[in-house]
């Protein structure tokens, strides 16, 4: 898939459902954040702002929380490497050297219309892609299914209702990126 600001996300939608998410998957990592009624100041902030990320890992579910500058608050997006597809699934490496760093993709799409309104790559701190990297590869050795990951999700919402209170969970967060 060929990603370009001012595109359609997905051909021949005029609008896609509302939603935040993060993947690995065949070896990257991605924050596709599609959401309605977006403002200049939204974008501005994707494609600009100063980005923080946390990561909370509550027992079948890894939380990629995010946040940009002062416009787009603290959310989250859960992940599974289960729910992957099969064929897309690969296992982050260990960390080759001390400065290896992973590298996300975030598309922030309008919802609203299906066009992409920002690209951005940042790289993500050392410690922290260690500590992401560690809990996809401990995710993706456990027994899996469907019906427990749903009850872990639901279980993670009733004790941390906010996005706030979940980031006092955090077992990573960084500031930035080049």
């Amino acid at each position: 898939m060929v990603l370009e600001v001012g595109k359609p996300y997905i051909g021949r939608r005029k609008s896609i459902d509302p939603r935040a998410e993060y993947t690995f998957r065949a070896g990257q990592h991605q924050l596709l954040l599609c959401f309605t009624d977006l403002t200049e100041p939204e974008i501005r902030a994707v494609r600009e702002g100063e980005p923080e990320f946390a990561l909370v890992v509550l027992e079948d579910v890894i939380f990629f929380l995010y946040r940009f500058g002062g416009f787009i608050n603290w959310s989250d997006a859960p992940y599974s490497w289960h729910l992957v597809p099969p064929k897309e699934r690969e296992l982050p490496k260990q960390l080759e050297t001390p400065e290896t760093r992973a590298l996300l993709l975030i598309v922030l799409v309008d919802a609203d219309s299906n066009n992409v309104r920002a690209l951005r790559a940042v790289m993500l701190p050392r410690k922290f892609t260690g500590a992401l990297h560690a809990a996809i590869r401990a995710q993706a050795g456990r027994a899996w299914t469907a019906e427990a990951f749903n009850e872990h999700l639901h279980k993670a919402y009733n004790r941390w209702p906010t996005t706030e209170q979940m980031l006092t969970r955090a077992a990573a967060r960084c500031r930035g990126g080049a």
